[in-house]
Parts: structure tokens; sequence; C-alpha cells
């Protein structure tokens, strides 16, 4: 795609803009952030500039050309992001080494479809048709932005994964953020988080995909690196064995990380404090193949199918003891749809500081009871 100025952009999109986003400075001097929407005062159209220094929101109204001035002669060059919105279309602005920005997208803004009764389709909160030029990459957007027929059941999953998050976050005045997801794999939900808090939530934000897989990694820093995503990169890693990201965390997120490696995930969260924990886990093998006959829940163990089930519901059961007797608010809600995935419970849980030692003290004496072994348990042996 040609590189542009950032300049000649916003002044083409001036007549028809909604709202233009400017992040993630080059100099630390520099506003956080900076927000352009139309206003009308007095019958005349102007523009309301809101920047963003540490916690407090300034403000000014600027006619077009002074605006223009402004963003030549202070924003161009100096800011790494930018999405101009308008009313027919939206894009999104990489900054480059030369100093000039690369496009992504340009796609028509969804129009809001008229109510169809009970037939009506979901509403996304990312919907079909919209710029997010990486999905094209990975495979789950077309050329065009629609969805790749293949890929809806994995669309499906990112949307209510960012969903959920979008609850977690409604209100918060956060500008910054540090993410962590491990066993990232083709890192569809790494992108969208990263879509998500960038442009969706205007924010500072910096991830970190971690997997097993080399040339899965090299495939995702390429795509990172082409799209200018300088707050996201991979990591080729064992979570269950090597050295992690030393600095601090607020978000740690797995999707269908396999059995172990879930645990190992939650105790990293757990170590650095992490703010916030998004995990839906997948495979919990452990206590299953572990465990043997010893009280009241033998009538479980009878029949493969219950045993297994059984096994996989009393494994998050114990990451959720842990978790609250590690200073965790925890609730376990379902992902999405059975039929979309059996693997269809997340554990979602908030830091509150407020510690305790009788999870634990419950969960290893069902361990001993029934002899099994569960390693998030294991981790965070009682002090």
């Amino acid at each position: 795609m040609k590189e542009r100025n950032l300049t000649n952009e916003l002044s083409a999109a001036l007549d028809t803009l909604s709202k233009a986003v400017i992040s993630q400075p080059l100099e630390k001097s520099s506003d956080a952030k900076l927000s352009v929407r139309p206003l009308l005062h007095k019958g005349r159209r102007i523009f309301q500039v809101e920047a963003q220094r540490g916690a407090q929101a300034f403000h000014q109204n600027l006619e077009g050309e002074a605006l223009l001035r402004l963003c030549e002669s202070e924003w161009d060059g100096r800011y790494r992001q930018a999405l101009i919105v308008t009313e027919e279309a939206s894009a999104q602005y990489s900054l480059r080494q030369n100093g000039l920005y690369k496009k992504s997208g340009g796609a028509a803004v969804p129009r809001p479809a008229a109510a169809q009764g009970h037939n009506r389709e979901k509403q996304y909160l990312l919907r079909e048709g919209e710029a997010i030029p990486a999905l094209v990459d990975l495979g789950v957007f077309t050329a065009d932005y629609q969805i790749v027929k293949a890929r809806y059941d994995k669309y499906r999953q990112i949307n209510r994964f960012v969903e959920l998050i979008d609850q977690a976050f409604a209100g918060s005045e956060e500008k910054t953020i540090t993410i962590l997801d491990f066993g990232c794999g083709k890192s569809y939900l790494t992108f969208i988080l990263y879509y998500y808090f960038a442009v969706k939530r205007s924010m500072d934000v910096k991830i970190i995909g971690y997997d097993l897989k080399a040339d899965v990694v090299e495939h995702c820093n390429a795509i990172a690196e082409k799209y200018g995503y300088t707050g996201l990169r991979f990591v080729h890693a064992d979570v269950s064995k090597d050295v992690l990201y030393g600095e601090r965390v607020d978000m740690v997120v797995t999707l269908h990380a396999c059995d172990t490696a879930t645990d190992y995930a939650l105790h990293y969260a757990i170590q650095k404090g992490a703010k916030h924990i998004f995990s839906v886990p997948c495979c919990q093998h452990e206590i299953n193949g572990s465990m043997h006959r010893g009280g009241e829940l033998d009538v479980f163990l009878r029949h493969g199918i219950i045993r297994e089930r059984m096994a996989a519901l009393l494994t998050d059961a114990i990451r959720a003891l842990v978790l609250e007797d590690r200073g965790y608010a925890v609730d376990m809600i379902e992902f999405t749809d059975f039929d979309n995935t059996p693997k269809n419970l997340m554990i979602r849980a908030r830091r509150t500081g407020k510690t305790g030692t009788a999870g634990r003290a419950e969960a290893r004496a069902l361990a001993d009871r029934y002899g099994f072994t569960q390693t998030l348990l294991r981790l965070e042996a009682e002090d």
C-alpha cells in the first residue's frame, strides 16, 4: 500500500469526518493520545481536540485550517498510530521509519441493519466489514473484510472473548496496558486484542504472545511488523520451563491452552500480580489420569465419559479455589455456545488482594483422598 502524509489524509477526510484518534507518541513529553471530533458551534462546523496528559484531558476548538496546521506541526510523524473515521469509511495508519504512514483498511463503515424480528443476526463488537487487516493475513477475513465461511466459528469465539473483556473494562480510565497471551497459536485473539485496545480504546498497549511453535511465532511477528504494530510481539517459549516477561503485567489471557499449560499461565499471573485474568482452559487430562476411588465422588468414576467430564470440572473448580486464596475475585462463565466448542467455560478473575488459605486446604483434602495431582495446586502450595 502507498505510504502517506497524515496531514493530507486528515485534510481529505475533513468534510465527512466522524472522529480521529492519534496515539502512541514517539516522545514521552508529547500528549499520550489525541482525539478529534466535529462540533456545531453557532451554526458553524468546528473540531474539538481532546489531548490526554496523564490523568487529565485538555480541550480546544479549532477551525478546519487550524486543525490541519496543528496536525502538520505537532502530530504528523510524531505518533505511531492513527485512526480516521468518516461517514463512509474507516482506516488505520501506522508510522513507518521514513516518517510517512502506511494505510490499512479503508473499508466502509457498517450501517446498523433494520430490525428483523427474531431472525436478525447478532451484532458483534467486532463487525464484519470492519477494517482489521491482520485478520485478512490470518485467513479470518477476505480481502474486502468479509468473514471466511470456514473461520466463522473462530470469529464468534474471538468476538465473545473480546466482549467479555469489554464488559470488564466498562468505565475504566486506564490508558496503558501490558498483556501476555499464553499458547497464542495462530494468534487470532492476540491480534484482535491489540486492535481492541489500540484502536477501539485508544490505549498504549503492549502484548506478548507465547507459543511452542517457532514457525507460527515467526509468521505472526511478520504480520505485526507488516502493519506497524510496534506494541505486539511473539516469542517462541515453553511456559512451563522458560524464563518469561519480567516486568509489570496487567492482564494474562489463555484461549484453549492445553492441559497444564493453563495452570502455568495462571501461576505466572498470580506471581506477577496481574490485575485481570481471562482463561478458557482445554483438555484437562491431569486429574482424570491420576485419580482413584476414595469416597463420595466414586459414583462419577464408573463410566469413562462421566469421569472425564467430572475431572475437567474438578480441575477448574480447584483453579478457582487457588485463585481466590491468592487474592482474586473469580467467576465462571459460559464462554460461547456448546455447539460452537465443547471447551466453553471461562475463568474470569480480577485481583482484589484479599488472600486466604481455606480454598487450597479444601482442594488438598480432595487430592489426598482421591490420589490425584493438580499442577496449579502444587505450584501454589500453601505458605
